[in-house]
């Protein structure tokens, strides 16, 4: 498993109203902010800090308590903080971004909204492909013959709203990995996790306003994130 694949897997983490303004597209000055923040974390000691994009965080690193949800934790990805993002993991790799990287990745990264949902399996890896047979017989869900089937073929379509627009994201799936969870017993237990990317195309983009994020997890647990764009750069 690379860096960048146990990075993404690893990080732990119904309101209405009308948005004003238009976030322009990200500039250079805000590229080379974006570049120059990532490269300034400390890459051995506090990894990647995520600050105010992580929306929720529902479990602690790889403690579950009784009755732990599916999902670990939601992040916002505005254009700004995926070109952070990437930067930060060009630059564990020790492989920076050039300056025309990274404006070539904010180009692709403008006027859209991206949510990570960071999740583990509900099933001990030995129950996984077991349960992952009695799901696929009910739900009907398509074979992807390029990845190991889990838990994680059972994300559907997500849901953003902002102001009174809404729009539609369908799942793209990193994993699934492998890791050693520590149950409430104290005991250790391995199980599946991934990352689930729900990536919205928003013409326009308000840089403030309320939003409520809708999705549900491999178990249909509905999950409802609200917040307000004004908090996220």
């Amino acid at each position: 498993m690379s860096r960048r694949t146990t990075l993404h897997c690893l990080l732990a983490l119904f309101l209405t109203g009308q948005a004003t303004g238009v976030i322009p597209a990200l500039n250079s000055t805000q590229v080379t902010a974006a570049k120059t923040e990532a490269e300034a974390m400390n890459i051995r000691e506090s990894g990647y800090v995520l600050g105010s994009y992580l929306l929720k965080a529902y479990n602690q690193d790889v403690f579950l308590a009784a009755n732990s949800p599916e999902v670990d934790g939601i992040v916002l990805s505005t254009p700004y903080e995926q070109v952070r993002y990437e930067a930060y993991l060009a630059h564990l790799e020790n492989h920076p971004l050039t300056a025309a990287q990274a404006t070539a990745f904010a180009k692709k990264a403008n006027g859209t909204l991206q949510f990570r949902v960071y999740s583990h399996s509900p099933y001990p890896v030995e129950d996984e492909e077991e349960q992952w047979q009695l799901a696929y017989r009910k739900d009907h869900i398509a074979d992807d013959r390029d990845r190991a089937n889990s838990y994680l073929d059972f994300y559907k379509t997500a849901s953003l709203k902002i102001g009174n627009r809404t729009y539609a994201a369908k799942p793209i799936v990193d994993g699934p990995y492998r890791d050693s969870f520590t149950l409430p017993s104290g005991d250790a237990e391995t199980r599946n996790l991934g990352v689930v990317f729900y990536t919205f195309t928003v013409p326009n983009m308000p840089s403030t306003g309320a939003f409520t994020l809708t999705f549900r997890d491999s178990q249909g647990k509905p999950y409802t994130i609200q917040g307000n764009l004004k908090d996220h750069k």
